[in-house]
């Protein structure tokens, strides 16, 4: 990329960074989709579950992507990754789900 572009490598890794930054939700996408492919089959079988269940709560559709950053916010404890942080609130909400 920093040959197309005609700077260095170091100005190239920049201009990625503020593109990220200032695109934010591209790089939460990444990050999510990251999330995502780490669940096992399992895991993201209950966590479609609980997609499918909120809009009867509150008649709203949530996407598996906008889950993600919810449950980053909602689980506060910080010596957790997101993935930990995402596999322990799949598991005290399924236990709500028939």
């Amino acid at each position: 990329m920093a040959y197309s572009m005609d700077c260095s490598v170091s100005l190239a890794a920049t201009l990625l960074l503020i593109a990220g930054i200032r695109n934010r939700d591209v790089s939460t996408q990444m990050v999510d989709s990251e999330v995502i492919s780490l669940l096992d089959p399992v895991r993201l079988k209950s966590l479609k579950m609980i997609q499918k269940y909120i809009p009867k709560l509150n008649d709203e559709h949530i996407s598996l992507f906008s889950i993600i950053p919810y449950i980053g916010h909602e689980v506060v404890d910080t010596t957790k990754t997101l993935h930990e942080k995402v596999n322990l609130w799949i598991d005290d909400n399924i236990k709500n789900i028939d």
